[in-house]
Order: structure tokens, then C-alpha cells, then sequence
């Protein structure tokens, strides 16, 4: 099987169609953003008033972001990280589909 990730292969199509390296990076900045809001907006949701102060009560950023690491993981049964890559695959595998029908479309066009 093809080693490159399903995320390569989105940019490498986005270069065909012509977009500039600043283009696919800024594309990338938005997508992570958005990756980002979700897993916060899970967590958020998912945490308790306990969570919450436990968090707060952290002495620093650091612990404070172990402490949603582990507190996500407890009240989701994932891992932020795993949350993420699920979002970023599963766009990535949309976009290449979306992609596919449309090199077939032109093929029969």
C-alpha cells in the first residue's frame, strides 16, 4: 500500500490544481484550527463543574493541559490526539473522493 498519508495526498492535489505553497499552508493553518475548535468544543462539553475547577486549580499552563489531556480521555473514552487525526483523515478521505468523482466526471465529460 501507498506509504503517503491520506493529508500529503490532499496537498499534492491541491498543488496540481495550482494552488501556491502559501495557499496550502494557509489552508492547513485553517484546517488544524478547526480541528482544534472541535476537540475544544467536545471537551467543553464533556467536562464537569469538577473538571473545570480541577483545571483552573492547575499552577501552571502545562499542568493545566496534562490535566484536559487526561480529563478528555476520562469523560470522551478518546484521546484528543485520536479525535484529531479522525477529523483530519476523515477529511482528507472526503476531499479525495470528492476529487476522484471529479477527474471521472471530466473523463466522461
Amino acid at each position: 500500500m501507498d506509504e503517503q498519508t491520506k493529508m500529503q495526498k490532499v496537498v499534492d492535489v491541491m498543488k496540481e490544481k495550482g494552488s501556491t505553497d502559501e495557499q496550502v499552508s494557509q489552508f492547513l493553518t485553517e484546517l488544524t484550527k478547526s480541528a482544534f475548535a472541535r476537540i475544544y468544543t467536545t471537551g467543553m462539553a464533556s467536562f464537569t463543574e469538577e473538571d473545570m475547577q480541577a483545571i483552573e486549580a492547575c499552577p501552571d499552563q502545562e499542568s493545566a493541559n496534562e490535566k484536559i489531556k487526561i480529563l478528555y480521555n476520562l469523560r470522551t473514552g478518546r484521546s484528543a490526539a485520536e479525535d484529531t487525526q479522525k477529523f483530519l483523515d476523515d477529511f482528507a478521505q472526503g476531499f479525495l473522493a470528492e476529487y476522484e468523482k471529479e477527474k471521472a466526471q471530466a473523463i466522461t465529460a
